[in-house]
């Protein structure tokens, strides 16, 4: 159960500058890496790769998820919200990095080691399991609400 509003606490900011200061740590030592080693890293085609990356991340894939998350907030009963949400982003995770081995991506004919699994199928179990564990979560909150 979440807290009243006005009982409800700041997020811990302790953290946030150390983790700055590794998060770009990490950044500049992988930027120097790929300067320093140019034949082996290829920075040009890097730079472009983060730059695409970037702007699917912050034109595409940002703006569904917020749209996503308000439109749960909107048509969703509040036991709901949370859990549906959690739900629904791990659902775009999952969709997102298994897309190359749903559609083959690095298969080749003359290896049948490489990719030897039906991934889609998988993939969609995966994602079944998971929205009716999510279903049962919100079933088990409903209960315990009307009880109390």
């Amino acid at each position: 159960m979440s807290a009243p509003p006005d009982e409800r606490r700041e997020p811990p900011v302790r953290w946030f500058v150390p983790a700055l200061v590794v998060g770009w740590t990490l950044m500049g030592v992988g930027a120097w890496s790929a300067l320093r080693n140019s034949d082996d890293a290829n920075p040009v085609a890097l730079l472009k790769l983060v730059v695409g990356f970037d702007l699917a991340h912050d034109l595409v894939l940002a703006p569904l998820l917020v749209g996503g998350a308000w439109l749960i907030a909107r048509l969703l009963p509040e036991p709901a919200r949370g859990p549906c949400r959690v739900a629904g982003a791990l659902t775009v995770l999952i969709l997102v990095f298994s897309r190359p081995l749903v559609t083959g991506y690095g298969r080749r004919p003359t290896n049948s080691s490489t990719l030897p699994h039906d991934y889609g199928r998988t993939v969609l179990l995966l994602l079944v399991a998971m929205w009716a564990c999510t279903l049962a979560f919100i079933a088990v909150r409903v209960v315990r609400r009307r009880r109390a």
